[in-house]
């Protein structure tokens, strides 16, 4: 039990540094129990639905399934004493009824265990069904995605916002501390870090803010890892010690008090011998799992970067750091191999010994003439059943240290998993809490207004990127934003679209901020057909008769109807390519411009659109928000852009701002 707790503290790592504690080691323990429990119970709700669910069920079946291949498992391993019996004896009348009872065991014990895998794996894939779907709908809700993958080390969100003359405002500082690296793979990464600084909010910093490593390996991995543990190895420990206490007491009726304590010392020695040498090579498995990660990354890099790299002409370089990483990676697997040279060796000893004990056991009793009124074929059957029942029983004690040591994955990953949930729906119900603020007035002159506008990068640094920006925006007065590259233009789209809350001020709307239709430079294309392209990020609906035609035509107007050659001239044909692959640059931002044509916003941001299009076809862009009234904040560098804008926002490097008025 120490080990999993070691986990648990994180001790059995390198490099991980933990908060003090002066609580006692039993206190610590208690703590430790609590906290995983409360995750527990959490992933419980998700694999245990109700009590007539399919996953309750199946465990249920699976349950009843391990009892009675435990009976058949007994009834099978007696077969080889009686048979040494019948045959010592020659009695071939008793032969056959036995020939075919144990045949028809050994087919019911073969059938009974492919059912056990079969209804294991199943329950698996359920309990994952269920948790991975109830993650997904939270995952994508209130825009978890994008604030689990933008998590920073210390945060001091000041949120403001004024919609209809209803100031809302909340402050909360928190300090991140002692965050675990990025990219390091489940199998043996640290665990569960200091709970009990979790648990007392160490800094005043709370639950909810707590940063989380990895939330897509959460849901991937740690999701599937946890359900095929608990399935394997629950109804286990369920059954484990009524079984070792057969096995034990069959033992003892045979040899007395020795047989089974032959077997407890034999396994406690063992363990002893072989644990030490376990931790070892756990901190090696670590490193070469974040290895692995690297040199897949690695790989992955290259994939998405491959034009770029050929542009460059840069293979000699990238062969040479791929190596390099490879190499890395072989080093550490070369370190491996040899730390468990000396495990195996005492692995390997401990199975073949384990098949000799039962002989030492019995020899003493055989030797002291205990079974001296034995015949020959009885003392025969004596040796070959408490032989099985000896190997077994340290065949059950070694299982159940395998499961032990299984235990602390299921721990890890529960956590993991726990830990993710609970972060979740903090955050839903925190959106939640923000969005029953929202009160919209909609006025027809405005669209928003920033007063006392401060922000700031949300991370340690803080650093200011604009200060007491005081401007309304009315409608059909589009404004234009210009400024040096890094100096908060697109920072300041993503605080309006309520991704960055870290500015202090107030951001008042005049209409549904939901409406806001923003259009980056770097345009995301799904899955799917030409028309979920264009009406993303709707889901895809029926394609009318009066859609159609204006959908080619704009196909046609932009110089993209060769797509339409792609998919078969069918815009609800959905392609084998992945569209981000074919498209150049141009060619996604013109298509994805074609998304705000389809969805005729009233208010849209439009982060530098035009970026890598032609001057001509950057007209036609304009020209089109104008037919369809969308009143827009766009930023660009181009000056040809200015006459297509009533007012630009300029922003300079002194965290200062202009506001001119174009004629």
């Amino acid at each position: 039990m120490n080990r999993i707790f070691n986990y648990i503290r994180g001790d059995e790592y390198p490099n991980q540094t933990r908060t003090p504690s002066n609580r006692h080691k039993l206190s610590h323990l208690f703590e430790s129990l609590k906290l995983f429990c409360k995750y527990l119970a959490k992933v419980l709700k998700h694999l245990f639905p109700s009590f007539v669910s399919a996953s309750s069920i199946l465990f249920i079946i699976l349950l009843i399934d391990v009892v009675l291949l435990e009976f058949v498992v007994y009834r099978v391993g007696l077969f080889s004493g009686r048979f040494y019996k019948v045959l010592s004896d020659r009695d071939l009348v008793a032969f056959w009824p036995l020939a075919a009872t144990s045949i028809a065991y050994i087919i019911i014990n073969s059938l009974m265990k492919s059912i056990k895998d079969f209804i294991t794996n199943l329950l698996s894939i359920v309990w994952r069904k269920y948790i991975t779907l109830g993650l997904h709908e939270k995952y994508f809700q209130s825009k978890n995605f994008f604030y689990l993958q933008h998590q920073f080390d210390s945060n001091d969100d000041i949120i403001n916002v004024f919609i209809d003359g209803q100031n809302s405002s909340s402050n909360s500082k928190m300090q991140i501390t002692n965050r675990r690296p990025l990219g390091i793979q489940n199998s043996v990464e640290p665990i569960l870090g200091d709970l009990n600084c979790m648990e007392q909010n160490v800094n005043g910093m709370s639950e909810e803010n707590v940063v989380l490593d990895n939330p897509d390996q959460r849901i991937t991995q740690d999701v599937k890892n946890l359900c095929s543990s608990i399935a394997n190895i629950v109804p286990l420990i369920l059954i484990s010690p009524f079984v070792i206490g057969w096995y034990g007491y069959q033992t003892y009726k045979t040899v007395g008090y020795s047989g089974p304590l032959a077997v407890v010392v034999y396994f406690l020695v063992w363990a002893m011998i072989n644990g030490p040498l376990t931790a070892p090579i756990a901190r090696v498995i670590y490193k070469q799992d974040k290895k692995e990660g690297d040199f897949r990354f690695k790989h992955m890099n290259l994939r998405i970067n491959a034009e770029s790299i050929a542009f460059y002409d840069s293979s000699q370089s990238e062969l040479n750091k791929m190596n390099q990483t490879f190499n890395e990676l072989l080093n550490i697997s070369y370190r491996r191999n040899w730390k468990e040279l000396m495990l195996k060796l005492f692995i390997n000893l401990s199975q073949y010994f384990g098949g000799i004990l039962a002989y030492f056991v019995l020899a003493i009793p055989i030797f002291t003439h205990v079974y001296d009124d034995y015949s020959p074929t009885d003392l025969a059957q004596l040796i070959s059943n408490y032989s099985f029942k000896c190997q077994y029983l340290i065949y059950l004690f070694t299982r159940l240290y395998d499961i032990l040591n299984e235990i602390s994955s299921i721990v890890g990953n529960t956590k993991r998993v726990g830990e993710l949930m609970e972060k979740m729906t903090n955050n839903i119900n925190q959106s939640s809490r923000y969005d029953q603020k929202k009160l919209i007035d909609h006025q027809d002159d405005f669209c928003l207004q920033l007063e006392n506008f401060t922000l700031q990068i949300p991370d340690a640094k803080r650093k200011v990127l604009v200060k007491n920006l005081n401007f309304k925006f009315k409608r059909g007065e589009n404004v234009l934003i210009s400024g040096r590259s890094g100096c908060g233009k697109t920072s300041l789209f993503r605080a309006i679209s309520g991704l960055w809350n870290s500015y202090s001020g107030q951001i008042r709307y005049f209409l549904d901020p939901n409406e806001i239709f923003f259009l980056p430079q770097n345009s995301y294309f799904t899955s799917g057909s030409l028309l979920d392209q264009i009406s993303y990020p709707a889901q895809r609906q029926n394609l009318g008769n009066e859609s159609s035609p204006k959908i080619i035509e704009w196909l046609a107007e932009f110089g993209l109807s060769h797509l339409l050659e792609r998919v078969n001239s069918d815009l609800t044909w959905v392609p084998e390519f992945n569209w981000s692959l074919i498209l150049s640059n141009g060619e996604k931002q013109r298509l994805s411009f074609l998304r705000v044509l389809y969805h005729k916003p009233k208010f849209a941001l439009l982060d530098e659109f035009t970026s890598s299009v032609d001057q001509q076809t950057e007209v036609l862009m304009y020209e089109y928000l104008f037919k369809i009234e969308c009143s827009f904040m766009s930023i660009a560098h181009r000056d040809t852009v200015k006459k297509y804008h009533q007012i630009e926002l300029k922003f300079t490097n002194d965290k200062n701002y202009d506001i001119l008025h174009i004629n």
